[in-house]
């Protein structure tokens, strides 16, 4: 009789600690109530053993990939540049696990993803964290192998609250944090429609970006300020600082003087700056500012409550 395993991630979004987050800065992130499923079905088989792989979005089919079991040898897919990067995944997995998919079974892997590919909110980060409990290794190692990267988006995985997460001697400390604003009413997540590539981005941050201790430490102090604070001014003013900083260590324009110039409150880059989600605030009543975003452009916006997970 087949056996069956299903697993579940959380996406996330990074309010704090962009980039910085590589050198050791204390950022704040936040899971959402959008994911991705994992559902394993294994079988015994006569015949060569096989892994099909099947991944799905809101959209409909993902892509499609038939890989040899226990070589790990793709032998089929409808998208090659993605068969490969999961082939990739997967032999780390394997490396990290030498058990892991070696046994003459034939594996029906589907995976569905809850938001759309294009958002930048963790099709890679929570399909690490489902492929590691299947594989039962750490999620962390499986992701600093295989993609790279700080690691934030993997701990945001497995939880429901939001966390401070720092690498502390290449280790992550995750702390689980009590951020629920007053004002989140007036908060809101803005998609701008140009897919960032994490992996690009951190290779430009490594190559190009300057920065100092201090900008550690005071980007550090403004995600404990952060979630302390009771006051929408105070909330807008420490982003407005972040951004400042994150802006001269990029050596790039701010995303308000960008595209949101005269837009009152403070429009913040979350992750790689470019074109993934911004946070925006507004005190104009909800369907005045979504008409004032669709005016500009954007068309995809969520509020608070839209996003976060629920308590």
């Amino acid at each position: 009789m087949p056996q069956q395993q299903s697993w579940y991630a959380h996406g996330k979004l990074l309010i704090t600690g962009e980039y910085l987050v590589l050198q050791g800065a204390r950022a704040l992130a936040m899971p959402v109530n959008k994911g991705q499923f994992l559902h394993v079905t294994v079988s015994e088989t006569e015949k060569e053993a096989r892994l099909h792989w099947t991944a799905r979005k809101p959209q409909g089919l993902w892509f499609q990939a038939e890989y040899a079991i226990p070589a790990l040898r793709l032998l089929k897919t409808t998208d090659i540049s993605l068969a490969s990067k999961l082939e990739n995944i997967l032999s780390v997995a394997r490396k990290l696990s030498p058990d892991f998919l070696t046994f003459r079974q034939n594996v029906h892997v589907e995976t569905r993803l809850e938001f759309d590919t294009e958002f930048g909110l963790g099709s890679s980060s929570t399909l690490i964290a489902n492929l590691a409990a299947w594989a039962d290794i750490d999620a962390f190692t499986l992701q600093r192998e295989a993609l790279g990267g700080s690691g934030y988006d993997v701990a945001c995985a497995r939880v429901e609250t939001p966390v401070f997460y720092q690498l502390k001697n290449g280790k992550p400390v995750i702390e689980a944090v009590p951020w629920d604003p007053l004002f989140k009413d007036k908060i809101f997540f803005v998609y701008l429609g140009q897919k960032q590539r994490s992996d690009e981005s951190i290779a430009r941050f490594k190559k190009q970006a300057h920065f100092t201790e201090k900008n550690i430490e005071e980007i550090s102090a403004i995600s404990e300020k952060l979630i302390k604070t009771n006051s929408l001014d105070n909330f807008e003013s420490l982003l407005r600082r972040h951004e400042e900083i994150m802006s001269a260590v990029l050596g790039i324009t701010p995303i308000q003087k960008k595209y949101f110039s005269n837009q009152p409150g403070v429009v913040k880059s979350l992750g790689a700056w470019g074109g993934d989600f911004v946070l925006v605030t507004s005190r104009e009543e909800e369907e005045v500012f979504r008409k004032q975003m669709h005016k500009r452009g954007f068309s995809i916006i969520f509020s608070w409550d839209e996003m976060a997970i629920k308590k």
